[in-house]
């Protein structure tokens, strides 16, 4: 029996030599600290990582920890200390070299540590370090569920690791459309349930998450990588995830905030090390983000600002390596970014200009890699946003053509990946550009059935995430175009229930995120729908109401943003909306006052970008109602003027061509 319990206490702790028997009563004079020390020291698991991590420094701490101990066991009982301090200073600096030990010793030392808290439990420690086995009966127990429990958490680690490297190729399977985003949340789950200890697995979990709509979780998992960064780079890229989420869940200020203290440690670590590619690469990064919350927050000068900081250092990495595909993507994006922004200020041509630039790079990079779905997705995305600055330069047939090159692309990728939010949302958002255009080209029939397409994907998406406020929103766009459709057919009870719809959800986010421009204006343009279809059914007073109400919310982000070319056109519209309601209404001086208004915006608009169709058109329209309001034939004639202008350049649609034989004959030519 004594045989068996000593072979127990040697597989659960090889000992050294006895320093002293500790005697029974002897509870009040023994050191917590040493016993616990000598155990650690002792433990299987030192040994283990002593011999893996053997070398000329390590051996010779052993050896001054023999020195002491012979000496201590000699009667220098002064010297207790000292041999104390040495063996922690073993235990600790293994600590640092292996982590696999850190972990597995932690556990052991809590274990030991719950045993010492007590003199009693001390008193047995002690009987265990000097070889009392039998005294030491019920220690023996507690330190063999301690081993257990150390083993299990070695195990753990060792399969994690295993599993990190098989989930990272799952992660490379779904970049190229062959595994579900749902497949390999499941692999990174249960890498971070095995080994929650590491950085990197709470960063891919956390933009798994986000792809797949769950944002609470997304958010959860930022938030533990956060905890676990180890580092300035790690605490920056932790708090752009955390952003990233923020974003989604429509917390545009928290956004901002965390985008902007990952922003300063980044920028401390580049100028430190200028020629780190990483920290350049981060900073672009970082800039890029801060610049799609002003955007969307409607400071579109300052969002300009952040992109081309953006694109400068893209510009210079991508140049210094042109075979680093993912530097040449970062450009691309850039040059859509600025793209974007130019498009919001009014100016067409260049946007198109940065829109096609980022799609050589985007074609170039799907085909030397056709697999990759990432790339394919980029030039989806491309295809979608020249085809966007076309319909707005009035050549709907060049931009149906691009957003049905978009939507092949989608449909491919949303069908490989079903749970990938992200791809289901881009399938419907090619949807209802496509519809946009069939609607301007007059198809109503089809453009209903692309958003009715486009709704349905939303409506999953939404009742999936309730809490991410970019889904709603795109919810309530599709009950805007559905209601516009509607609208035009004449079905105006149906149309009113679908504005309605949308604006209730708008009401909402404008009321949770002031701050959100796109939010405000949206609302604005629900209660212009509203009031369009309150005045085809002869409801004036009601009509007037919700006109003035977009008007009013209008008016304030012109004034937030007066280069906002997009704003100011809303602004110029709005002002013709009320003016027609005040007209019917009999007061004729408060109509002209807003059709001038309408006017002044409509030809500062104008000017400035003189190839954009439609604020050549809506020229055309303030000077008809003035012309109708007054009798005025000089305001028909510019109307004729424009028209005639527009249709020389080949920017009038075919569509608008009849209008020009009317403006003659009321311009009296």
């Amino acid at each position: 029996m004594k045989a068996r319990v000593l072979a127990l206490v040697l597989a659960l702790c090889p000992l050294p030599a006895p320093l002293a028997q500790t005697p029974t009563g002897a509870v009040a004079q023994v050191d917590a600290r040493a016993e616990v020390a000598a155990a650690l020291y002792a433990a299987s698991a030192t040994q283990a990582a002593s011999e893996r991590a053997a070398d000329a420094k390590l051996r010779a701490q052993r050896a001054e920890i023999d020195a002491l101990r012979a000496q201590v066991r000699g009667g220098a009982a002064q010297l207790r200390a000292a041999l104390t301090a040495a063996e922690e200073k073993y235990v600790a600096a293994l600590t640092v070299r292996d982590r696999a030990y850190a972990q597995e010793i932690a556990v052991f030392r809590a274990a030991v540590e719950d045993i010492a808290r007590t003199p009693e439990g001390v008193a047995a420690l002690a009987r265990f370090n000097a070889g009392d086995e039998v005294g030491a009966l019920a220690v023996l127990d507690d330190l063999r569920a301690a081993r257990d429990a150390a083993r299990r958490k070695r195990a753990d680690i060792e399969s994690a690791a295993e599993a990190r490297r098989i989930a990272a190729l799952a992660l490379d399977a779904r970049a190229k459309g062959k595994v579900t985003t749902a497949q390999v949340i499941s692999r990174y789950e249960e890498v971070t349930r095995l080994d929650p200890g590491v950085f990197w697995d709470w960063v891919e979990l956390g933009r798994l998450y986000r792809d797949s709509g769950r944002l609470p979780d997304s958010h959860r998992a930022a938030t533990t990588a956060a905890d676990k960064a180890a580092n300035d780079w790690e605490r920056a890229v932790a708090l752009i995830e955390l952003g990233n989420a923020q974003v989604t869940q429509g917390s545009l200020p928290s956004a901002l905030t965390s985008y902007r203290a990952s922003l300063a440690i980044i920028e401390r670590l580049a100028q430190a090390d200028p020629g780190n590619a990483r920290w350049q690469r981060d900073l672009s990064v970082s800039h890029n983000r801060i610049g799609d919350v002003l955007a969307a927050q409607g400071d579109l000068t300052a969002a300009l600002t952040s992109y081309r900081a953006s694109h400068a250092i893209c510009e210079r990495l991508a140049q210094t390596d042109p075979s680093n595909a993912a530097w040449q993507r970062d450009l691309s994006v850039a040059h859509d970014k600025i793209g974007d922004v130019l498009a919001a200020q009014g100016d067409l041509s260049a946007a198109l200009t940065s829109h096609r630039t980022s799609l050589a790079i985007a074609e170039r990079l799907a085909k030397e890699d056709p697999g990759n779905a990432e790339w394919q997705r980029d030039l989806s995305v491309s295809y979608n946003k020249i085809g966007g600055v076309q319909q707005m330069q009035g050549d709907l047939s060049a931009a149906l053509t691009s957003h049905r090159a978009s939507l092949a692309i989608a449909e491919r990728l949303a069908q490989a990946d079903p749970g990938n939010a992200v791809w289901q949302r881009d399938l419907s958002v090619s949807h209802n550009k496509i519809g946009d255009v069939l609607a301007a080209q007059g198809d109503l029939p089809v453009a209903l059935t692309n958003y009715r397409a486009a709704l349905a994907i939303r409506q999953r998406l939404a009742q999936a995430a309730p809490g991410n406020a970019e889904w709603q929103r795109d919810l309530s766009l599709s009950h805007n175009r559905i209601g516009d459709a509607l609208t035009a057919q004449g079905d105006l009870p149906a149309a009113l229930a679908s504005y309605q719809a949308s604006l209730v959800i708008r009401q909402r986010l404008a009321r949770d995120d002031p701050s959100n421009a796109n939010w405000q204006r949206d609302l604005s343009v629900s209660h212009d729908s509203i009031g369009a279809v309150q005045q085809a059914q002869g409801d004036l007073p009601a009509a007037l109401t919700s006109y003035q109400a977009s008007l009013a919310i209008v008016e304030r982000l012109a004034r937030a943003d007066p280069g906002n070319a997009g704003w100011q056109r809303d602004l110029s519209m709005s002002h013709n909306r009320v003016g027609d309601m005040l007209k019917v209404r009999g007061d004729l001086s408060a109509a002209l006052e807003s059709y001038r208004a309408s006017l002044a915006i409509v030809e500062r608009l104008a000017r400035a970008d003189p190839g954009n169709a439609d604020s050549q058109r809506d020229l055309i329209v303030s000077y008809v109602k003035l012309h109708e309001a007054t009798g005025d034939k000089a305001y028909a004639a510019r109307a004729l003027s424009v028209a005639l202008d527009m249709q020389r350049r080949g920017i009038l649609a075919p569509r608008y061509q009849g209008i020009i034989e009317e403006l003659k004959r009321r311009a009296g030519q």
